[in-house]
């Protein structure tokens, strides 16, 4: 029988934002001797989860993206899952968190989502399975460095199947974008020219 692929609903950070992120966790992985990988800075916002109905999906994934405009989040200090995972608090604004009830509630009756009645913590993962000793080092290294402290839109929210993307919804331009345009440069362009517009308004 073959294994279905789990899909993920989650942020991705861009242009500062990500290179922060991709600095600080490599940084960690360095000093620590952490195993490097393909770490891409996010924030989760749909667990993992399986489905066979793939087309009502993306379907729905567009509808409930549509509904809402651009919101925020505040990333805000450094957070541990004792003693495994090392992190960037998030703190979404109330509208991000009535987005994410209300697609939650949508995919329930089709969707098998992983820990669904689990409590929701956002957060953005820095350094995650390492030994006891390895995790408050890190820890504390983190903790004594300048806090990280920023607020950004969250100018696209990304359906993933496996480890990649499937679709991503544009919010600065109201639009759905698939694999080849949400990896696009040029289409990476348009949505920071979106936000650009917004913030004029």
């Amino acid at each position: 029988m073959k294994r279905q692929t789990n899909y993920y609903i989650e942020i991705r950070y861009f242009g500062k934002a990500k290179a922060k992120f991709k600095h600080l966790t490599r940084e960690v992985d360095k000093k620590f001797k952490l195993k490097p990988g393909h770490k891409v800075p996010h924030i989760t916002l749909i667990q993992p989860f399986k489905t066979e109905n793939q087309r009502k999906l993306v379907s729905d994934f567009k509808r409930i993206c549509s509904k809402y405009k651009l919101m925020k989040f505040t990333v805000d200090g450094i957070g541990v899952f004792p003693f495994f995972v090392v992190f960037a608090r998030v703190k979404p604004e109330k509208e991000l968190i009535r987005f994410r009830h209300h697609l939650m509630n949508i995919l329930k009756p089709y969707c098998r989502i992983k820990d669904v009645n689990r409590a929701y913590k956002p957060h953005t993962t820095i350094a995650l399975k390492m030994g006891f000793i390895k995790f408050f080092r890190i820890w504390m290294y983190l903790v004594c460095k300048p806090r990280i402290v920023f607020t950004n839109h969250v100018m696209r929210i990304t359906l993933l199947k496996g480890q990649k993307i499937l679709y991503e919804y544009d919010f600065t331009n109201r639009r759905l974008l698939n694999r080849r345009k949400a990896k696009s440069r040029k289409e990476l362009s348009k949505t920071f020219k979106g936000l650009k517009r917004h913030k004029k308004k």
